[in-house]
């Protein structure tokens, strides 16, 4: 295979922020983890400082190309023990950074642009073979941003994607600078509806093209365009961190070797670009790979082709079950909105609502997006029960969950006692499929939503299957003081104490506050919609409610 120097490109990227943003939230996590691998070994405090610290000079000396090598080694083994110890901090851009970070293991991105080989230069070692890589190095690493950016198309093409244009329609219609202009361009009504669907329709095209683009040679300099201004718009409206950065220094792996070279600022760095011949005109030996690298790197490219399609092998929804979720470039799919209430009840005792969640806002929204996580602090909760009293007890979860702006729906069977369930089984049949969205209309919530914000309202909807309760109580301990509920679609009725009030559809009931009440579905339909109209926040509309959600975390 012939050989192709591309100047260490990769190894320019900055790991230190990421190092440092992990550093700087992680010792609050101390007290509870949520764990990737359950075995790995737990460190005490001074020796995770002292990991942190050896991951961040492994940084450092990949940035500058510095003991290459054992740099690479060090960071890879460090950073995905990190990852590990945590998966609140999980994220498809830590994932590639750790893919990054082996496939340095395995090529020499030192050649140029580094420490080493001034050092080699210095000593006079430089030769042609030292200063040039094979050409299959390049191509790994254009192989991983392209299955990162083309996967991430793949995964845009579902219906809340393209047909409803969420959850970019949610997302960016809240930013005031795009609102006002899509309401100079189109009528007020239209506005959300057409920025949902222009940021839904770009974002998958985007994805879905920019790596044939950044091959291409003729479209190169375009691709390049739209990956700095879909970069930036990522970073400026929704804050991910170092991602867009790293993904725009990506571009420099797409440039062709020989026109680096002939950059001036750049010529002293490196030798011109070899394909088969050398300086002197005489064919080079071209690069074989051996067998096992071979294997390697087969199995590599099959795993990142592979991965990603294993939510097929679950029921459902991966949107709605996350199981599949994660390792499969599924970034930014959902605008999710939880609540939840977890229930206790210590044997041949009364059920208590648990309260004293002892992790940290990042670990709180995690566990109310992630399945596992929510079995790991409940089966952690049943634990900390036995030790300290001795005696088993029930945790059981009335949860729910709003996906892309639909009403909240049950997400836990709530009649499960989660510390029974086992935690290695393949699937979570303890989650509750989602509802159809038959029975939703989606004008009618935006016309009702209008209609309680003209009124100095919010409302909150919730659907249930035929047979459904929900019971819960309205606080009143807090700013909430005028709470009605509205029947949106199907058989509700509400039972206040042992009164049962049906309410017709397109009707409300005052409810009181300071007391608890049921919600009951029936019907013959799929599910029910009603709404809660509120005169206070959401967050404190959740703590009213003695649920627990991130609107409700963030207030303390």
């Amino acid at each position: 295979m012939r050989k192709n120097e591309y100047f260490s490109k990769f190894s320019m990227l900055s790991f230190p922020d990421v190092i440092q943003a992990n550093f700087q939230d992680f010792f609050p996590e101390l007290n509870f983890h949520y764990y990737f691998a359950m075995n790995v070994w737990k460190p005490p405090v001074e020796i995770t400082w002292y990991i942190f610290w050896a991951c961040a000079v492994s940084a450092g000396l990949l940035s500058i190309g510095f003991l290459y090598r054992l740099a690479s080694l060090s960071f890879f083994l460090l950073f995905t023990y990190i990852n590990l110890l945590e998966k609140a901090r999980y994220n498809n851009h830590y994932y590639l950074y750790i893919l990054v970070s082996f496939l340095f293991l395995i090529t020499d991105c030192n050649r140029s642009f580094s420490l080493d080989h001034l050092i080699a230069c210095w000593r006079g070692k430089k030769t042609e073979k030292t200063s040039t890589v094979p050409k299959w190095q390049l191509d790994i690493l254009r192989f991983q941003i392209f299955v990162c950016y083309f996967y991430g198309s793949i995964a845009k093409m579902n219906y809340d994607w393209v047909i409803r244009g969420e959850p970019c329609k949610t997302w960016f219609y809240r930013v005031e600078p795009i609102r006002q202009l899509a309401e100079i361009v189109v009528p007020p009504e239209y506005a959300s509806s057409v920025i949902g669907h222009f940021f839904s329709a770009g974002g998958l095209l985007f994805d879905l093209l920019i790596g044939f683009m950044l091959i291409s040679k003729t479209f190169r300099p375009m691709g390049f365009l739209m990956t700095f201004g879909f970069h930036l718009t990522n970073h400026f409206v929704f804050k991910i961190g170092t991602f867009p950065w790293v993904m725009m220094a990506t571009n420099i792996l797409f440039i062709e070797p020989e026109t680096v070279s002939k950059i001036p600022i750049l010529k002293n760095f490196a030798t011109s670009a070899n394909t088969s011949t050398s300086r002197d005109g005489k064919k080079t030996q071209t690069s074989k790979l051996c067998r096992p690298l071979l294997a390697l790197l087969f199995c590599y490219v099959t795993a990142q082709c592979l991965v990603p399609f294993r939510h097929w092998l679950y029921p459902g929804d991966v949107n709605w079950t996350m199981e599949g979720h994660q390792f499969s470039w599924r970034m930014m799919l959902n605008a999710e909105d939880v609540v939840l209430r977890t229930l206790i009840r210590p044997q041949g005792g009364a059920e208590v609502v648990h309260t004293g969640y002892q992790i940290n806002a990042r670990q709180m929204k995690r566990m109310l997006t992630d399945p596992e996580l929510i079995l790991q602090y409940a089966q952690h909760l049943g634990r900390g029960h036995l030790q300290t009293t001795g005696s088993p007890a029930s945790v059981r979860l009335d949860m729910w969950r709003s996906l892309n702006n639909r009403p909240f729906q049950r997400w836990v069977d709530p009649s499960v006692d989660l510390t029974t369930v086992d935690y290695w089984a393949f699937h979570y049949p303890w989650l509750e499929p989602r509802l159809p969205d038959s029975d939703i209309d989606f004008s009618e919530l935006d016309r009702i939503r209008d209609e309680a914000k003209d009124g100095g309202k919010m409302a909150t909807f919730f659907m249930d299957k035929p047979g459904g309760v929900f019971k819960t109580t309205l606080q009143a301990d807090g700013p909430c003081s005028n709470i009605s509920l509205l029947a949106v679609s199907g058989d509700v009725s509400v039972q206040i104490k042992k009164v049962h009030t049906p309410v017709p559809v397109g009707t409300g009931l005052s409810l009181p506050i300071g007391g608890f009440h049921r919600v009951r579905t029936g019907g013959d339909g799929p599910a029910s919609v009603w709404a809660y109209l509120h005169d206070c926040s959401p967050g404190h509309f959740h703590n009213a409610m003695m649920m627990v959600s991130m609107d409700s975390w963030e207030l303390y």
